[in-house]
């Protein structure tokens, strides 16, 4: 059986993914994540274009989309829609195994503008109030979604003569069984445009381009003009966190790429990143990454 594993999620200043998944030819990609694998134990905040069905293998694992959480078991699984900003942790521990399936949803749309994009697949794409769809195997259709979501799954794998054409036709099925059941929630459904999200997206690429200066929640409310509370009740909303807690979550992970990328010493990375003392460095470093900078570099480090 041939895996994908990646260890970190790559994204830009607004957190979107930065990688292509898949090729321009055949636009999707199959991961198997091992938490355990991944450099910070789990996969950090990002959005992409591309839609993700995941499916729960083992032990629990949770996805934070907005302000909600929901919890998956081995068995289960979800659809986060195209351009959601969404976070997956271990639900307790490490130890917990999903795979993701990423695709282009010109797979399933065909061409741009084609019949088919514009009455089933824009309607969901485009729906602010249709973030995801939690999958269970004790409901019928979404038991059915579930199904066609393992058969790509083997047939990645497996590659038998065809498979590229096969996973087409099980996208078609599966995205057949969402629409049909969706569709007076998607027809009916008022769309009560919240900026929130691009606001924060504004937030956090200025704290992605000013994280090692002296910055203030102010000057982070201003960059998405709004005031101060706003700038609060926006993240807490999407993110869950106090802008301040995302810029020290930052920080640390801009520290702990250069303690294994560069040769610098601690105190010059501490500046660097931000801090202005090492001692509450390496109280917050410890708090988000469970070791002292220093026993991390000599972890992971490439000897």
């Amino acid at each position: 059986m041939i895996k994908m594993q990646v260890s970190k999620i790559k994204v830009d200043d607004n957190l979107q993914e930065t990688i292509k998944h898949g090729s321009y030819d055949f636009p999707i990609t199959i991961y198997t994540d091992k938490f355990n694998l991944f450099e910070d134990g789990y996969i950090r905040w990002h959005w992409h274009k591309e839609l993700q069905l995941s499916y729960c293998l083992y032990d629990k694992i949770t996805f934070s989309i907005g302000n909600q959480k929901m919890t998956l078991e081995a068995g289960e699984g979800i659809m986060v829609n195209s351009n959601v900003l969404h976070q997956i942790k271990p639900y307790k521990n490490d130890n917990c195994m999903m795979f993701s399936i990423d695709l282009d949803p010109t797979l399933i749309g065909g061409t741009k503008n084609s019949l088919i994009e514009k009455k089933y697949l824009n309607p969901v794409l485009e729906n602010n109030n249709l973030k995801f769809i939690c999958l269970k195997p004790n409901i019928e259709w979404q038991k059915n979604i579930l199904k066609y979501i393992k058969k790509i799954f083997s047939l990645w794998n497996e590659k038998p003569y065809g498979y590229e054409l096969e996973i087409r036709n099980c996208l078609g099925i599966l995205w057949l069984n969402i629409i049909r059941e969706m569709k007076e929630e998607i027809k009916d459904s008022i769309s009560d445009v919240s900026h929130d999200e691009e606001r924060v997206k504004l937030a956090l690429q200025y704290i992605h381009e000013h994280y090692s200066e002296n910055i203030s929640l102010n000057n982070i409310a201003m960059t998405a003009n709004i005031s101060k509370s706003e700038c609060c009740r926006n993240f807490k909303r999407i993110l869950r966190l106090t802008p301040f807690e995302y810029l020290m979550e930052y920080r640390i992970l801009k520290a702990s790429e250069l303690l294994l990328k560069s040769k610098k010493s601690i105190s010059i990375i501490t500046f660097d990143v931000g801090f202005n003392g090492i001692s509450y460095f390496g109280k917050v470093f410890k708090k988000y990454m469970n070791c002292t900078p220093s026993d991390y570099r000599n972890k992971y480090s490439v000897k």
